[in-house]
């Protein structure tokens, strides 16, 4: 070897490979269950509500709906899972944030364009009136054309946020000193039932005591409190047990595991008092408000049925069955089925509502459900085909995982060069 070689070898950079955490593979398929969950829901208030309806068919697509409560947590769970485990270290926030709105805040705005024109243009007819043009800003602020797009300006607060909440979750992990594992997985659990108690304080007060401050306070307060639900704080507790699950990824597999037949228990005996009390509460038609977000039961079943959840995936991923390859599929194409679901929807409304459906309301719903989830998620696979498809959808793992391995060949075409 010459002393040019020599000198060139030790003046070469080397290659910088990044060290990949592992893949949580259930994340995929808890994306599906809340698209679908997501979706049934939205497909039920389509038809629960119309004057024709039986019902028992009424009765039936209320107890189906409470199946769907567990969707929107599920998401926000899955986000603090995500952010918790992807970015415990230092975090470049200009970056961070850089790539958040490029994949989520992006989509959001052309879909809230997609839905002003179908709303305003094709269905309304006043596209090119003032008041349809100033609309569309207002659509940015408060979605009702695309009434589902509330939750990506909701989740956006988290990840504005973030650096706050992982300072906080960090402050509390320092301070965790335990001597063995079994006093520290004690200390993670109290603290868990210590927030989850908090939190169902705060449902207790959104639920029973705010409408009435709403109604006394007026003015700006009274829309603060109105439209509490579409503020970060409601949902802060699913994003910190996110924090909990991605710093012990392993331990909270097994919980969840083992706590099947506890976590089913509760599910049931939350799911039956909660349908006793919309029945309790329903006049003439089901009021699916009594089991809203913000309310101390409501709370019970969703965390009950996201850790029951959460165990069926990791069944599900161990058998490789097809139902998991169908629900590996769907995950996939979850955020963008989200986005576009409500468009699917409201095409296939456009043909049943002058339908004469009753007695057929049910099936009518079911129908239709699986109509829209296969439309929204096969609409999604295509639009991220397209050049701009990134845009629509927003990123899939197939693209991540795509520029990962061009990201690998030109790390070892590097070596060859330096080596060879």
């Amino acid at each position: 070897m010459t002393n040019l070689q020599a000198g060139i070898e030790r003046k070469a950079p080397e290659p910088e490979f990044r060290h990949k955490k592992e893949r949580i593979e259930e994340v995929t398929l808890l994306r599906a269950f809340a698209f679908l969950a997501v979706t049934l829901q939205h497909c039920i208030a389509e038809y629960i509500y119309r004057p024709d309806i039986l019902q028992s068919d009424s009765i039936m697509l209320a107890m189906l709906f409470h199946f769907t409560r567990f969707g929107t947590p599920t998401f926000v769970f899955l986000s603090g899972l995500i952010l918790f485990y992807n970015y415990s270290g230092k975090l470049h926030y200009r970056s961070f944030i850089r790539k958040r709105f490029g994949d989520i805040f992006v989509p959001f705005l052309c879909w809230t364009i997609i839905y002003w024109i179908a709303v305003e243009g094709v269905i309304g007819g006043k596209l090119m009136q003032p008041s349809a043009w100033l609309n569309i800003f207002l659509q940015l602020i408060k979605p009702t054309n695309g009434y589902h797009l509330w939750f990506i300006l909701m989740i956006f607060q988290f990840y504005l946020l973030f650096p706050l909440f992982s300072r906080a979750v960090a402050a509390f992990r320092d301070r965790l000193h335990p001597d063995t594992e079994g006093k520290l997985i004690r200390r993670v659990a109290w603290a868990s039932l210590t927030l989850s108690l908090m939190y169902g304080a705060l449902m207790w007060l959104s639920y029973y005591k705010m409408p009435g401050w709403a109604a006394s306070a007026g003015g700006f307060w009274a829309g603060l409190i109105t439209f509490r639900s579409n503020y970060f704080i409601m949902y802060t507790f699913y994003f910190l047990i996110g924090s909990v699950c991605a710093f012990g990824l392993s331990r909270f597999r097994t919980f969840v595991a083992d706590a099947m037949g506890w976590t089913m228990i509760v599910f049931i005996g939350a799911y039956i008092w909660l349908g006793y009390d919309v029945l309790r509460f329903s006049a003439e038609r089901m009021n699916l408000q009594v089991s809203n977000y913000l309310k101390p039961s409501t709370f019970v079943i969703i965390v009950s049925q996201l850790l029951l959840l959460y165990g069926f995936a990791l069944l599900l991923q161990r058998r490789k069955g097809a139902i998991y390859r169908i629900l590996r599929f769907i995950g996939r194409y979850s955020f963008g089925g989200f986005l576009a679901h409500a468009f699917v929807l409201m095409l296939v409304s456009g043909v049943t509502r002058p339908m004469h459906l009753t007695g057929s309301h049910l099936p009518a719903a079911l129908i239709t459900f699986i109509l829209v989830a296969a439309g929204a998620i096969g609409l999604s696979s295509l639009l991220e085909k397209l050049p701009f498809g990134r845009w629509l959808v927003g990123p899939t793992g197939r693209r991540r995982a795509g520029a990962a391995y061009a990201g690998r060949s030109v790390a070892e075409r590097a070596v060859r060069e330096q080596t060879g």
